[in-house]
């Protein structure tokens, strides 16, 4: 992470985010042409941060706690055994207690479901012991725990022999004598008993506010007594793909493509921290995408009042006479906050704004990797300003070998090695196969770059 910079889960960013007014005006002048980092800028700054959420534990893994949380209980919030033995109170040796029968009448104890036929000793007085197995729920009265090993029972009947460990002889009774086997090892006060709150305390502090909450996470919010947990909301989004030579399965025919898009896009909006309501393919032509973003599929509900807080389109957003998506988004009255980035590839990035309080319309260019460099950019920045998360980060790492000027900032695909950034060799508009191998996007300027140069660098999600 760059020096200076806020972590991507500070509760302060998302805090500033919200009191600085992050929501951009939207009767702004259409921005031109933005630089990369400008448009990801203005994307960052035109939703509202929306409000944060309950959800049970099961839902919460990769969501982001907004709100630290405090333990509701103390862990463990009953005394246990840490081990196999004995319960003891005060010093020996010590009168064994047993658990006792519910009924003195036999046939009234068999009406007993058989858990409740036996009584707990729950409580050992000073001079007193009971056997306990490991987690089990130590007396009331426990100053420590004798492991089996040290414990020598003497039987209250002189005559019947018994060795030390008397879980392989004969099993303690009532009123039998437990001796120390080694009394030179005196114990001490809650020795091999877990005592309350001896983890976490009620009220500790659990988990802080901007964590990403990994499965280990849920497991102590559990422990501590947690159902629900507050996290950040994930922005509503849908995702409307152009019909235009794709095919979805087996091998396309000339002048056709497979989609790669409609698998990538949902999986990496959900990565980025958006969940993905409906992926719809789009008839071509202005009216094909004015209907997408006005009628429901099944005719209930226009998408302006399906609660999406984005929409992502692909295609249509260069200016040629196929380009359609600036004159939907004119005959639906949008204003068009970026009207285009001026990086390669992804140059054709639109960033609109519905009317009535409509959703935002990240449109993204068709070819593959212009569309996905373009969401891991302006995308990735207008999903953190629903969230409130920070700005996301990018890194300094030094370059390995030169590139030549081109005239234009490039944000391609490269890896790192040893320390340094090496460029993919596949970074055209339509080649995949440089990002599925990269660790990050490379920022190389208009006046390219020379080896040993301290380059821009923005991480991938899923290579963090």
């Amino acid at each position: 992470m760059m020096p200076g910079l806020p972590h991507p889960h500070d509760p302060a960013a998302r805090e500033e985010h919200e009191q600085h007014g992050a929501h951009q005006d939207t009767a702004a002048p259409t921005v031109n042409w933005a630089q990369w980092d400008e448009a990801r800028r203005i994307a960052y700054g035109l939703p509202q941060t929306l409000p944060e959420i309950l959800l049970p534990l099961a839902q919460c893994q990769d969501e982001i706690l907004a709100e630290s949380v405090t333990a509701e209980m103390p862990v463990p919030h009953y005394a246990s055994a840490a081990a196999d033995g004995w319960a003891v109170a005060g010093d020996g040796p010590w009168r064994i207690r047993t658990p006792q029968p519910a009924e003195t009448d036999e046939r009234l104890l068999l009406t007993l479901p058989p858990e409740k036929r036996m009584l707990p000793v729950v409580e050992i007085a000073a001079g007193e012991a009971t056997h306990v197995n490991t987690g089990d729920a130590v007396p009331f009265g426990t100053t420590a725990l004798l492991e089996a090993h040290r414990g020598h029972v003497v039987p209250a009947d002189p005559s019947v022999e018994v060795p030390a460990g008397t879980e392989h002889g004969r099993k303690a009774e009532e009123g039998d004598t437990l001796e120390d086997a080694t009394p030179a090892a005196p114990l001490v006060k809650n020795q091999d008993v877990r005592a309350v709150g001896e983890e976490i305390e009620q009220g500790d502090l659990l988990l802080r506010a901007g964590r990403k909450l990994n499965p280990v996470h849920l497991g102590l919010a559990a422990s501590a007594g947690h159902d629900m947990l507050p996290v950040r909301r994930r922005p509503r989004v849908t995702v409307l793909l152009g019909f235009a030579n794709v095919v979805e399965d087996g091998i396309p025919g000339p002048g056709e493509v497979r989609d790669s898009l409609g698998l990538q896009l949902p999986a990496v909006l959900h990565e980025l921290g958006a969940n993905v309501d409906q992926v719809r393919r789009v008839a071509d032509g202005a009216q094909g995408t004015v209907n997408a973003l006005t009628e429901s599929p099944m005719g209930a509900n226009s998408l302006l009042d399906a609660r999406a807080e984005i929409v992502v389109t692909t295609g249509g957003t260069g200016h040629g006479e196929d380009d359609h998506v600036r004159q939907a988004l004119e005959e639906l009255g949008a204003h068009l906050v970026l009207d285009g980035v001026a990086q390669e590839p992804a140059h054709g990035v639109i960033l609109a704004k519905l009317p009535d309080d409509g959703p935002v319309v990240l449109a993204l260019p068709g070819s593959p990797l212009s569309a996905m460099t373009g969401l891991l950019t302006v995308g990735h920045a207008l999903i953190c300003g629903a969230t409130g998360d920070a700005l996301p980060a990018t890194r300094r790492v030094t370059a390995s070998a030169a590139l030549g000027p081109t005239g234009s900032t490039r944000v391609i695909p490269a890896y790192l090695q040893d320390g340094r950034v090496i460029p993919e060799p596949a970074v055209g508009p339509a080649m995949l196969s440089g990002l599925a191998h990269a660790d990050v996007l490379l920022v190389v300027p208009e006046d390219g770059m020379h080896a040993g140069q301290d380059m821009e660098v923005i991480p991938l999600p899923w290579r963090v």
